[in-house]
């Protein structure tokens, strides 16, 4: 087997299973004042599940100004029906609601892990 051969089997084995299944998202939410987390559950306030009924992920921002602090919530959850049509945020400032399409769109924790697998698979077969 050539290399070509298992670099388009790679790729076929890692894109494939993510594009057939549902939208991955980022589901929960977290409340920030005046710089400094509030406390949340352990493990952290945010959990990636699948979307089986959504084509978007969704992610709002909501200032607060509770008692003249400088406090927002930010909420992350599969898109509900009616409420994304398409890539993109909108709102004013205090108040942003944003929709994307892809895995895990609605965070930016870092490489999502189908990317993140074929940099490494690449990277070892293209060792010198």
């Amino acid at each position: 087997m050539t290399q070509i051969s298992v670099i388009l089997l790679t790729v076929f084995f890692v894109f494939v299973p993510t594009t057939l299944a549902a939208i991955q998202c980022w589901v929960g939410q977290e409340t920030v004042s005046n710089g400094r987390r509030l406390p949340t559950e352990i493990g952290g306030p945010y959990q990636s599940v699948q979307c089986n009924d959504a084509d978007y992920c969704f992610n709002s921002y909501v200032k607060r100004h509770k008692q003249g602090d400088d406090s927002y919530t930010i909420t992350k959850s599969c898109g509900e029906t009616g409420k994304c049509f398409e890539d993109g945020c909108r709102g004013p400032g205090d108040e942003k609601n944003c929709c994307c399409s892809d895995n895990l769109c609605n965070s930016s924790n870092g490489l999502i892990y189908p990317t993140a697998g074929i940099l490494i698979i690449l990277s070892l077969v293209f060792r010198p």
